[in-house]
């Protein structure tokens, strides 16, 4: 080589000795002609075996397409799984299915290829691409076993951490919501399968409850008659649980009482029916002559022998009052 290009150099300078070059362009294209000729002629020679080749990845692929309807229609009808898993089976099984028929088209097409070569190439770098796509990886397999276990359903209302919505979809990624505030949240399948969740239509039903507070002066029974009354007739109420009116707490202000009564499961319709148990409770008590009382604040005024009128604090019994400081008595 290095010989060869000394040559050109010396053909090459203007007072170097004239010496004929090394490769002409009659010698190139002679080379050209001969590489695209044979080429031609291996591609000739190796027609059939490609044309065996493709036939053979099509019936893979085709047997392929075949696996995932039959796979589909059999798991979705038979309710042995559930439609998201079942399509992912069956895309799983159709992708391996189309995989063997290329490597089998790459054998029938190149006799010399074999497919543990790739295996073993797979095996030295399956490390580096287990860190390089780790995240990918890791909400795949979740997955998989949020599809396999089931802990919620597409349509469901659940709640993961700061989202809350009705599921929509549950593919190999991520988890999607639609809000009750119509936006959509795309949630990675890892942190769904790892964080706690709230599945608000697990259950045909559910409990709610709220807090009323009545004066101290008032008929706790009385009270807890009118509540019972009201959640009777209020529509949206189950029967059955039957509601629950417990006095919870005695605070500053009031005698609390939580009321607890059970409702449908969906969120739109919680809220709709505790609207109405709230307002008819409001109304209730106050066509009862029952006080709802808010938190008071008692202020005391002292009068002071000199000077302004002051907050004080009511007056102890060793101490004299005000009047009989001024010199007077009551």
């Amino acid at each position: 080589m290095a010989g060869a290009l000394m040559e050109w150099w010396l053909w090459l300078q203007p007072g170097g000795d004239p010496v004929d070059p090394p490769f002409t362009l009659n010698e190139g294209a002679t080379l050209f002609w001969r590489t695209a000729r044979d080429f031609l002629r291996g591609m000739v020679s190796r027609m059939p075996y490609l044309i065996v080749g493709a036939l053979v990845f099509l019936a893979f692929w085709l047997v392929g397409k075949l696996l995932k309807a039959v796979i589909n229609r059999v798991f979705i009808r038979s309710h042995a799984l559930d439609e998201m898993l079942a399509n992912l089976v069956s895309r799983l099984v159709s992708t391996l299915v189309t995989i063997l028929g290329f490597l089998a088209a790459c054998v029938v097409i190149f006799p010399s290829f074999k497919p543990g070569d790739i295996i073993a190439g797979l095996g030295i770098t399956s490390v580096a691409i287990g860190f390089a796509f780790k995240d990918i990886l890791q909400n795949f397999f979740a997955g998989l076993l949020i599809l396999w276990r089931r802990p919620f359903r597409v349509g469901d209302q659940i709640r993961i951490k700061e989202f809350e919505g009705t599921v929509e979809e549950v593919n190999m990624r991520s988890t999607r919501l639609r809000t009750y505030d119509g936006e959509r949240a795309i949630l990675p399948n890892g942190d769904v399968y790892t964080s706690s969740i709230l599945v608000r239509t697990a259950y045909p039903s559910r409990r709610l409850k709220l807090v009323v507070g009545i004066g101290y002066p008032d008929s706790i029974e009385e009270a807890r008659r009118v509540i019972h009354q009201v959640l009777a007739q209020t529509e949206g109420v189950l029967p059955e649980p039957g509601p629950w009116v417990y006095v919870t707490e005695l605070a500053p202000s009031s005698v609390n009482l939580t009321v607890f009564f059970w409702v449908e499961s969906p969120q739109a319709n919680a809220l709709k029916v505790s609207d109405r148990v709230v307002t008819g409770i409001k109304l209730a008590l106050d066509q009862a002559g029952i006080d709802m009382p808010y938190p008071h604040t008692v202020v005391m005024l002292e009068t002071q022998p000199e000077g302004p009128t002051i907050l004080s604090r009511p007056p102890r019994r060793d101490r004299p009052a005000p009047d009989q400081l001024n010199g007077k008595t009551s």
